[in-house]
C-alpha cells in the first residue's frame, strides 16, 4: 500500500512537471511567433497582387495562340485521345477530341492542324452531297488560316489554298488569283515552287482574254522569273524543281512578247539602238512607241531618261494604269516624287479593280511614309487603303510600323502603351488577311520587349484586356504586357 502511494505520489509529480514544461514551450512559441507576424505582414505587404488562380489560362506561344486554355489537363489529355484514335485512321471517333484541342490549345502543337488537314481531307473527298463537301472544304481553308496565325508559313498555306481552290473549285478564279497572288508577295523569294507556275499560267490566259494589259503580264512573269533564278542560284535543295518553273513558263511568255531578237534586239543598250532610230523618224506613230516601249519595259529600261519620254507619249495615245504604274515608278526612283504621286494618281483613276486600286495606293503611301518621310500622311493613306481591300494585311502592317515608330516620341509608360497600340495593328493584319501573318509576327517579335512588364500596370491599377487611351497618340488600345 505505502508502495502504491509512493508511485501515485510519483506520477503526480510528473504530471505536474510535464504541465510546467508544456506551459514553458507554448510560451516560448508564442514569443517566437511575434517575430513571425511581423514577417507576415510584410510578406503580405509585398505581395498585395492577386494571384493568378490559373496561370496556363492565358499562356500563349510565341505568335500569340493560347497554349491550354482553361483547362490545362483536359487539353493534354485531348491530344493523347485524338492521337491514339487518329493513327488508327478513326477520324470521326477522334473529332471531339481533336476539336477541343483546336478550339482551347491552338498554340500547343502545330500537329494538331495538320492532323486536322488530314481529317478534313478526308471528310471532304469521302462526301457526296455538295453541300456537306464545301463545308468540309472550308473547315480546310479555316484550318490553313489558323495554322497560318499561330505557327507562321503563312504564305506557304495561303499557297496552298490557292492549289486547292484551283483543283477543286476551278470557277472561283477570283479567289485562286488572290491567294497565289498574296502568297508570292508575301513569300518573295521563299516562295513555293508549287505555286509559281500555276499563278502564271492562269494570268497568261487572261492576258489572252485580254482581262489584262502587257505591262501587266510582264510584270508577273519578271517576278516570278526573280524568285526563280533566286532559288536556281541559292535553293541547292530544290533548285531543280525552280529551274523547270523558268523552262516552263519562258514559252508561254515568248508567245506574248514581242520577238524583238529577230531584229537583233537582246538587251537595253541594242532596244535603244534599233528602236531609237524607228521612233526619231516616226515619233509619233502608235505601232514603233507601243514596240519601243515594250521592248524598254522588257530589258528593264525604266531607270533610262529615254523610257520616260516613249512611255508618257505612248500613254497619251493609249493611256493605261499600268503604263502610268511605269512612269510613277521610274519618277520615284529619281526620287521626283511630286510627278511620281501624279501618275500614281492617274493609275489608279484608270484602275477599275478595287483590289488594284488598293495595291496602288499602297505604293504611294509606302512612298509617304519611307521616301518621304511624311508619316501622317502615310497613317491616312493607309487606312483609305484598308477601306478599298478589307482582307489585305499590308497597310495594318504598316500602321503598326508607324505607331511603334512613334512610340519614341512619347514619355516613360505611355511611350510602352503605344507598342500596345502597334501591336493592335499587327494583331488586325493576321486577322484579316492570315496571308500576311508572318510578316505582321516579325513585327511584333521585334518590338514585344518594349511592351510594360506586369508590376507597371499593377502600379497603375490596370488589368490585363482592360482599355486605355495613350495621350501622346490620341489612340485607345488593349492592355497587355510582356
Amino acid at each position: 500500500m505505502i508502495r502504491l502511494k509512493k508511485m501515485g505520489l510519483l506520477a503526480l509529480l510528473l504530471a505536474f512537471l510535464f504541465v510546467a514544461f508544456d506551459a514553458d514551450v507554448m510560451a516560448q512559441k508564442s514569443k517566437k511567433k511575434k517575430p513571425k507576424k511581423a514577417k507576415k505582414e510584410k510578406i503580405e505587404e509585398v505581395m498585395e497582387m492577386p494571384k493568378e488562380e490559373k496561370p496556363w489560362a492565358t499562356k500563349e506561344n510565341k505568335n500569340g495562340c493560347l497554349m491550354y486554355g482553361e483547362d490545362s489537363v483536359k487539353a493534354v489529355q485531348s491530344i493523347s485521345l485524338y492521337r491514339s484514335v487518329f493513327k488508327n485512321g478513326d477520324y470521326q471517333s477522334c473529332l471531339n477530341d481533336w476539336t477541343y484541342v483546336y478550339e482551347n490549345a491552338p498554340g500547343l502543337r502545330e500537329q494538331t492542324f495538320k492532323d486536322g488537314e488530314q481529317i478534313y481531307k478526308k471528310f471532304f473527298e469521302d462526301a457526296t452531297d455538295p453541300t456537306e463537301k464545301k463545308k468540309n472544304f472550308d473547315k480546310l481553308m479555316e484550318i490553313y488560316d489558323q495554322r497560318a496565325i499561330c505557327w507562321g508559313k503563312s504564305a506557304f498555306l495561303t499557297g496552298k489554298k490557292g492549289l486547292a481552290y484551283a483543283k477543286y473549285y476551278p470557277e472561283e478564279k477570283a479567289k485562286i488569283q488572290d491567294f497565289l497572288s498574296k502568297a508570292i508577295d508575301n513569300g518573295g523569294n521563299e516562295t513555293s515552287y508549287t505555286v509559281l507556275k500555276p499563278y502564271f499560267q492562269m494570268m497568261a490566259k487572261k492576258y489572252a482574254a485580254k482581262e489584262i494589259k502587257g505591262e501587266e503580264i510582264q510584270e508577273i512573269y519578271d517576278k516570278i522569273i526573280s524568285i526563280a533564278q533566286h532559288n536556281v542560284e541559292n535553293n541547292e535543295k530544290k533548285k531543280d524543281k525552280f529551274q523547270k518553273v523558268i523552262d516552263d513558263i519562258q514559252p508561254i511568255y515568248s508567245k506574248i512578247a514581242d520577238k524583238e531578237e529577230k531584229d537583233g534586239v537582246s538587251d537595253c543598250a541594242s532596244a535603244k539602238e534599233y528602236y531609237g532610230v524607228k521612233y526619231a523618224e516616226n515619233p509619233n506613230d502608235p505601232v514603233v512607241l507601243a514596240k519601243y516601249y515594250r521592248a524598254l519595259t522588257k530589258f528593264r529600261c525604266t531607270a533610262d531618261p529615254v523610257f520616260l519620254d516613249v512611255a508618257i507619249k505612248f500613254n497619251e495615245m493609249e493611256p493605261s494604269a499600268g503604263k502610268c504604274k511605269f512612269i510613277a515608278r521610274s519618277y520615284k526612283k529619281s526620287e521626283d516624287y511630286v510627278n511620281a504621286e501624279m501618275f500614281y494618281n492617274k493609275a489608279i483613276e484608270l484602275e477599275t479593280n478595287n483590289a488594284k486600286k488598293a495595291e496602288i495606293k499602297m505604293e504611294v503611301t509606302n512612298m509617304y511614309a519611307y521616301n518621304k518621310k511624311d508619316k501622317s500622311t502615310a497613317l491616312k493613306m493607309a487606312r483609305e487603303v484598308a477601306e478599298l481591300r478589307p482582307d489585305w494585311g499590308a497597310p495594318w502592317i504598316l500602321i503598326g510600323n508607324i505607331y511603334a515608330g512613334r512610340a519614341r516620341n512619347c514619355e516613360g509608360f505611355d511611350a510602352r502603351m503605344a507598342v500596345c497600340v502597334a501591336m493592335d495593328m499587327w494583331g488586325k493584319a493576321k486577322r484579316v488577311d492570315p496571308a500576311s501573318a508572318n510578316k505582321a509576327q516579325e513585327s511584333m517579335n521585334k518590338y514585344y520587349g518594349s511592351l510594360p512588364e506586369k508590376k507597371e500596370l499593377f502600379q497603375r491599377g490596370l488589368s490585363v484586356g482592360s482599355s486605355y487611351t495613350v495621350p501622346c497618340l490620341g489612340v485607345t488600345t488593349t492592355v497587355r504586357h510582356k
